[in-house]
């Protein structure tokens, strides 16, 4: 098996592991994150998609569980990509994802959580000793 890769050949890692999907690998490889030779292709994977592979660590422990390997700059046409330019404008502060796709719910800070929970706490004091007098 060769080790060297042009831009629109099959992956090494799609060579070595033929199916995508769930189920334990035979053949996984070492988890970037973890180190456990746990990883393995997603069942999202794309096999014509030789720029962007999807992979999954099996490892319970592993916060990094899916993951994307996304060829940034090949001797092809990588740049070009949709995900390479919107990975490029977000680098260069000229995205704000954020405000181009505001998130479905707002994640709050431990003290705006301790702000709001201020008169929530106060209010069920206030109830439970009142009943106990």
């Amino acid at each position: 098996m060769s080790n060297t890769w042009e831009a629109g050949a099959t992956p090494w890692l799609r060579r070595h592991q033929t199916n995508a999907g769930y189920g334990t690998e035979p053949n996984p490889i070492q988890c970037l994150f973890c180190g456990g030779q746990t990883v393995k292709r997603s069942s999202t994977d794309h096999d014509e998609d030789p720029g962007r592979i999807e992979l999954y660590c099996d490892n319970g422990a592993c916060d990094a569980r899916e993951m994307v390997l996304l060829v940034r700059r090949d001797g092809a046409e990588a740049g070009l990509r949709a995900d390479v330019r919107a990975l490029r404008l977000v680098d260069e502060g000229k995205l704000d994802v954020h405000a181009s796709y505001p998130p479905e719910m707002r994640s709050y800070s431990w003290t705006e959580i301790a702000e709001a929970s201020k008169g929530l706490v106060e209010r069920r004091t206030r109830k439970y000793s009142s009943s106990e007098e």
